[in-house]
């Protein structure tokens, strides 16, 4: 080979070690981060998604129902039991979920026709693996009559062949989880409680529209984790408005002393109500985007402090009882089986999803119609896909083992990883690259790249 030819199969090479495809040119400028001195703060100008992925192509309507049938005839392994109910006391001020609470005889039909489904679905060939995580989430679950929620979960006990170590979630509300309804909770077979506290601090609460105050808040919380028959986990939200880094750590310190087993720490959107009434000036500006990683930090610090292990990009662990399952397994589109007027699930790397409208879905329950609204079918690159994300939210990423299992060439990740490495976000050793503290903070984003190109170069060495 001349030696222009050596210099060029070089320059092919790059840091990965994987020479680069044709389409090596796909790559957003959005992905590249703004030089700074200050890449936990101006790194991007934006979080480009909640959560990361691709979409792939939609469908509606009877072609989407059909879709879903022709899934659920398909035999699979290890599920997911996802159950919807959205139906909440009250409306949060930040809060984007679809939620009211039009009554109990509403609620109990709508329980009915929920165990319809879940027995619907148990007869088909996707439910034939073992269950590994249950999350009943909302809305508010923890709102609805225990006696509900008890029905749901004998008739899942009785029509599905659950794991040994199955986690099962029930997701509330903290002031629902009174002496006498928690009592109920665990009778009826739940094991891991999500309780969304998002700050303790009454102020804080106050302005959010949360009903009890920070003791209220905290004895209970502290109650539930001293009867040791659960796993206990809590949300709390940074940038808040009226929080600042002090409140916010405040708020972790209680969480420890309550004995909580996890923690998610998320970081604030603003939009809908909560954008209205900043704009209005009936609550405080909350903390911009570039303040915001200081809180993610700030709580990084304390829980290696305090010995606490990541398991997520925003979820931590206190004791060895918390696994965090249910999240994970969503964010990969892993099997899930989704019962609900509102309920979103996966198979086969299909999204599926049902509209909210409560009333309906009880009425077609009741004449055995369970068709979903919504099926969005997998691009080409899902398994890639679905592994990146599962690595990604760990922190790392290890190109040889992507390119052996799925064939994806991390030859065009070049322009990134140097880019990421000059500012702070990532480290790079052999064929891994580590995000930094700072990186982690903007995982979303590098993960978003990375699935983007990686996409694109298997599209396109397939075309």
């Amino acid at each position: 080979m001349s030696e222009s030819g050596q210099k060029a199969a070089k320059a092919m090479t790059g840091m990965t070690g994987m020479p680069l495809p044709s389409n090596q040119n796909y790559l957003p400028d959005r992905y590249l981060t703004t030089k700074t001195d200050d890449p936990l703060g101006l790194a991007f100008p934006e979080k480009f998604t909640v959560h990361a992925g691709q979409a792939g192509t939609p469908y509606s309507g009877s072609e989407a129902a059909s879709i879903y049938h022709e899934l659920l005839d398909k035999p699979g392994g290890p599920c997911a039991i996802y159950v919807h109910l959205p139906f909440c006391q009250g409306k949060c001020l930040y809060c984007g979920f679809a939620g009211s609470f039009p009554g109990q005889e509403l609620t109990s039909n709508y329980a009915k026709a929920v165990k319809r489904e879940l027995e619907f679905l148990a007869q088909k060939p996707a439910a034939c693996g073992p269950v590994r995580t249950i999350y009943f989430g909302g809305g508010t679950p923890s709102c609805l009559d225990p006696g509900d929620l008890a029905l749901l979960m004998e008739t899942i006990f009785h029509n599905f062949s659950l794991a040994n170590d199955c986690e099962i979630t029930l997701e509330g509300r903290i002031h629902d989880f009174t002496p006498e309804r928690r009592q109920a909770f665990l009778a009826s077979g739940f094991n891991r409680f999500s309780i969304g506290i998002q700050s303790f601090d009454t102020l804080v609460r106050r302005k959010l529209g949360r009903v009890s105050d920070k003791q209220t808040a905290s004895e209970l919380l502290a109650g539930l984790c001293d009867l040791n028959r659960a796993n206990v986990i809590i949300d709390l939200i940074y940038g808040l408005p009226g929080q600042d880094v002090e409140t916010f750590l405040a708020d972790l310190a209680l969480a420890d002393q309550c004995g909580v087993d996890g923690l998610d720490t998320y970081q604030l959107n603003v939009f809908g109500d909560l954008k209205r009434a900043v704009e209005a000036g009936r609550v405080p500006a909350p903390a911009e985007l570039k303040e915001q990683g200081r809180y993610y930090i700030a709580a990084a610090n304390y829980f290696t402090q305090k010995h606490w292990r990541r398991l997520s990009l925003s979820h931590y662990a206190r004791s060895t009882r918390e696994r965090n399952i249910y999240n994970p397994w969503a964010k990969r589109r892993d099997r899930c089986l989704a019962a609900g007027a509102g309920a979103g699930g996966f198979l086969d790397g299909h999204a599926t999803y049902r509209l909210p409208v409560v009333e309906g879905y009880i009425l077609r329950s009741m004449e055995g119609n369970f068709d979903i609204d919504f099926v969005t079918s997998p691009s080409p690159a899902a398994p890639a896909i679905s592994f990146i994300v599962g690595q990604m939210e760990e922190g790392y990423l290890d190109f040889e083992e992507l390119n052996s299992r799925f064939g994806v060439n991390p030859g065009p990740l070049e322009r990134l990883l140097v880019n990421w490495r000059e500012s702070g976000l990532v480290e790079l050793g052999g064929k891994t690259m580590t995000m930094t503290m700072e990186g982690l903070f903007w995982g979303v984003n590098l993960t978003q790249a990375v699935v983007d190109t990686a996409a694109n170069n298997l599209q396109g060495e397939n075309r």
